[in-house]
């Protein structure tokens, strides 16, 4: 899933997630921010598009097989998919849990899972192999 940020101010921030809308004020920390959001503090990674990132990396563009690897470390919360299953661009594959925030990595294109080389409660690397569609 995709937030859309609009900055108010200095260390303010409105984040619209799905149907769900945080005002939030934040203090950077490295590479991560603290976000107060008024009952609870949340630490997130901020990733810019236009640095290359992507929420899965997708190998083989084009016809045929298409990887889905894992953009950052994290752990597999669940798998939606089995190998045969027929799926359509966007559809949820698993569900990643990345600096606490869980996150839906959905299939590139439109045709049958190929390979789910993740399970429920993996720890996984950045670029580790999660699923294939074909």
């Amino acid at each position: 899933m995709q937030a859309e940020v609009t900055e108010r101010g200095p260390h303010s921030l409105l984040i619209r997630l799905g149907k769900r809308t945080f005002d939030v004020t934040f203090d950077a920390d490295g590479k991560t921010l603290l976000l107060d959001l008024g009952s609870r503090q949340v630490a997130v990674e901020i990733l810019d598009p236009l640095a290359g990132h992507a929420e899965a990396p997708v190998i083989g563009i084009g016809g045929g097989r298409r990887e889905v690897r894992a953009s950052m470390p994290g752990k597999v919360v669940a798998v939606k998919v089995k190998v045969g299953d027929r799926v359509e661009k966007g559809q949820g594959l698993l569900i990643l849990e990345a600096m606490k925030m869980e996150n839906e990595v959905v299939a590139p294109c439109h045709g049958k899972v190929a390979t789910v080389a993740v399970e429920p409660g993996q720890t996984i690397e950045t670029g580790s192999l999660l699923a294939a569609v074909e």
